[in-house]
């Protein structure tokens, strides 16, 4: 297991419990949770903590009334709000009155429990009662008549002749003589993707029902709404800089909910339309009118408004498998977050952090999440857009920036590192060097990375030294600041599968004893006995090199035999190590 962070001799010991305590009973610390909490590795995908020692999924100011004792007062209105909620849930979804009754009587109980200490925040005490709601009710999807209803009666606006005409209006567009066709277009898009920002506003469209007598100038009244904030201008700056730098972009759209959701796809389809792909990020199980995977694969007007959209429910998708089907010809993905609450990057899925990860920005649109993201003191990797509806036909706008320091390593600029290195190589071997990649130990022993590249660069220096006329490639001399393992395995791989190595070296235990001999040091003993076989990272490195071997039998493979390297399992997210080992490290 992962050394306990939270444990940092710091001033003041009992203030330092309580933020422990405030993790381990709100479920959210890795070190006592690590199948279910995002490790560290992965929380980065998301979060960029820069100098703060933990992440929080909540305002800063509750964080600080939970830790200093004073949150009584402001959590006792909040877990009320969080059973007003679940009450009437309960009572409109259950029919049988014993097994209503049973339910409310075991959700009390559960409540007095879990809000006895003031600890627990209001978004995990509601996820814990939702859960035993769904397990009890035995209900597959709760709500999904009014789901689909307001589906429904968003879908029938979309396709009305009333709708179509509001949209197309051509009030607000000036076609300059100077202005090039191309550019109209972009300008006619954005026109429709702002009036359908403003369109959603109106949540009566499909919770209550359009009136019967919808007409173009009341959907065009309720289209020409000025959006409140900086949002807008950011987002039509940062399109019209994606268009012109010609490279594919990608948006992580979030925090949808029923109804909303199929205008939502019409904003979509817009920046489809303008070579923009699309990931939307639903919830994996029921919360509220929220939209799940399940309602993505069952609701019949969803299904149809996505269209050929892949829809990917593995909650663990590799970041090669990820970027295989990001660059196919399909515009519109979706997958789940992993979560039954609100927007938690400690919870999400690997997959779902992934694609954060890996996109150029977010469109978040619950108001809910946008209050905590923009308000919290933590900063995120990605661009982040919130757009939530005020009420009375008001929309606001706000972007939170990614912090400057965050780096992304999109798959064009890794095969380009990787493109740099195999023509490296190529130029060595017409030159008739031969050309050794050399597979080590680099983060698999928890808490020795640099113990691990100094014995990698002295072994190296020494192989230089020793042989003439070879190349050796030292995979941690072509580390940049900012790249994972996630960005490294995926930018090898592509050089170990150039044809263009000789003879691929694994570490062994002979390596590692030689490597302290040259330092003039003793083997220590979390190093005694180790090699390639004890690395996760150099286990899939042998199945590909067994694979490379089969189109190009002349390299050769030395190194511990490849029987012995079948005790390791998939490396944890973001790392360099074996996960289920990590876990065998005690705090």
């Amino acid at each position: 297991m992962e050394r306990f962070r939270y444990l940092a001799d710091g001033e003041n010991p009992e203030r330092d419990a309580w933020i422990a305590n405030f993790f381990t009973e709100n479920h959210l610390a890795y070190e006592a949770f690590p199948h279910k909490v995002a490790s560290p590795e992965q929380l980065k995908f998301v979060v960029f903590l820069d100098k703060q020692p933990y992440y929080y999924p909540c305002t800063q100011e509750l964080f600080e009334k939970i830790v200093d004792k004073k949150g009584a007062e402001t959590l006792a209105l909040e877990y009320l709000k969080v059973w007003e909620r679940l009450e009437p849930l309960v009572t409109s979804v259950i029919e049988s009155p014993y097994r209503r009754d049973f339910l409310l009587s075991l959700l009390k109980i559960k409540f007095r429990h879990e809000t006895a200490s003031y600890v627990l925040l209001p978004s995990r005490l509601e996820k814990r009662l939702l859960q035993i709601f769904t397990r009890v009710s035995e209900i597959d999807r709760p709500l999904s008549k009014m789901k689909e209803a307001q589906n429904s009666r968003m879908a029938a606006i979309l396709r009305s002749e009333a709708f179509h005409e509001a949209l197309n209006d051509p009030a607000g567009i000036e076609a300059s003589s100077l202005a090039s066709l191309d550019k109209l277009a972009v300008d006619i898009r954005l026109l429709q993707l702002k009036r359908l920002i403003s369109l959603s506003s109106h949540s009566e469209l499909w919770a209550n029902g359009a009136p019967s007598a919808l007409k173009k100038d009341g959907l065009l009244s309720m289209m020409r709404y000025k959006p409140a904030g900086t949002g807008w201008q950011w987002l039509v700056d940062t399109i019209k800089g994606w268009l012109s730098s010609g490279q594919r972009r990608y948006v992580l759209w979030m925090g949808v909910h029923s109804g909303e959701l199929i205008l939502d796809l019409a904003m979509i389809r817009i920046l489809i339309s303008l070579g923009i792909k699309v990931i939307i990020a639903v919830k994996k199980a029921f919360y509220y009118n929220a939209v799940t995977i399940a309602d993505m694969l069952e609701d019949p007007f969803i299904q149809e408004a996505i269209g050929k959209a892949e829809i990917i429910t593995s909650p663990a998708i590799s970041k090669k498998d990820l970027l295989g089907k990001l660059q196919s010809d399909t515009m519109l993905f979706i997958i789940h977050d992993g979560t039954q609450e609100r927007f938690n990057p400690l919870l999400v899925s690997i997959t779902f952090s992934r694609v954060f990860k890996e996109v150029d920005a977010i469109v978040l649109r619950s108001k809910t999440d946008a209050h905590c993201i923009l308000q919290g003191p933590f900063q995120f990797t990605r661009d982040i857009l919130a757009i939530y509806a005020d009420g009375d036909g008001a929309v606001t706008l706000i972007e939170k920036p990614r912090h400057k320091l965050a780096v992304r390593f999109s798959e064009t600029d890794l095969r380009t590192k990787a493109d740099t290195l195999i023509y490296h190589m190529r130029t060595q071997k017409q030159r008739g060097k031969t050309i050794v990649f050399y597979s080590a130990i680099v983060g698999s022993i928890p808490h020795q990375m640099e113990t691990a590249k100094e014995i990698l660069r002295v072994f190296v220096n020494y192989l230089r030294k020793k042989q003439e006329n070879v190349l050796v490639i030292n995979p941690a001399e072509h580390f940049e600041p900012g790249m994972d393992a996630d960005d490294l395995m995926y930018m090898w791989e592509i050089v170990q599968r150039s044809g263009l190595i000789d003879i691929w070296r694994f570490q062994t235990v002979e390596d590692i004893e030689k490597a302290f001999e040259l330092m003039k040091r003793k083997v220590p003993p979390e190093w005694v006995g180790k090699d390639a076989t004890y690395s996760t990272g150099c286990t899939k490195e042998m199945q590909i090199a067994l694979d490379v071997q089969k189109s190009h039998p002349e390299m050769q493979i030395i190194g511990p035999s490849w029987d012995k390297f079948l005790r390791r399992k998939e490396y944890g997210v973001g790392k360099l190590y074996d996960r289920v080992l990590g876990d065998d490290f005690a705090y």
